[in-house]
């Protein structure tokens, strides 16, 4: 396979920039009057025999890039989920791997780059806790050193300053619950949000202030 230069896609519709994407360099000509041509020639010899021509190496090559590429350039992919698209349409195991490296070493995959972006996008935008962007992470097939790294990342402040405003929105709810019973629920549902119990005791004491006696 030979390298060619790249053009840069537009933003993906979340707003994260994705690496320049265009189709792989065998798949076909550039030439519009020689794709014309080819297709025309494809129909003719359809119309000749009533059958469909059967898929040619290439035009495998060609359908099967242009999914990947119309997928990246909605969100940003994992390795893992790359793999599992290519698998999926029929590529053995030398060509996954060729086709993997190559998106890779272009730079329109990056497992580390795609964490980080995970991590914003859970715990600062979404109010979830460390061990739920953990789960997520693990969910899109990152590496547990790359995922544990991108969490590592989040600072305790920060991540505490998310479960305060969490547990804030949540307690306007319980306003009308006996205290020790809303501390629970409240307990329970920053657990659920995967924050870690040290953050949790810290943003139910700041959401849920004790009354004077």
């Amino acid at each position: 396979m030979h390298d060619q230069d790249r053009r840069s896609p537009s933003a993906g519709e979340s707003g994260e920039h994705l690496a320049p994407v265009s189709y792989l360099p065998w798949v076909g000509s550039s030439d519009p009057r020689a794709r014309s041509t080819a297709e025309d020639d494809v129909a003719a010899a359809s119309d000749a025999t009533g059958d469909e021509p059967e898929e040619t190496g290439a035009e495998r090559d060609e359908r099967i890039d242009r999914l990947v590429v119309n997928r990246l350039r909605r969100s940003s992919l994992s390795v893992a989920e790359v793999r599992a698209v290519l698998v999926e349409h029929g590529l053995d195991d030398g060509e996954v791997e060729d086709w993997l490296e190559r998106y890779e070493r272009l730079g329109y995959l990056d497992d580390a780059r795609l964490a980080e972006q995970v991590v914003h996008m859970q715990a600062v935008r979404r109010g979830r806790g460390s061990s739920a962007v953990i789960t997520e992470l693990t969910r899109r097939g990152i590496d547990g050193e790359v995922a544990h790294s991108a969490v590592a990342a989040i600072d305790h402040d920060a991540e505490v300053g998310n479960a305060v405003a969490v547990a804030e929105r949540r307690a306007r709810q319980l306003g009308g619950l006996d205290r020790a019973v809303a501390e629970r629920r409240l307990t329970a549902f920053l657990m659920r949000r995967g924050y870690p119990s040290d953050v949790v005791r810290e943003a139910v004491a700041s959401a849920l202030p004790r009354r004077p006696s």
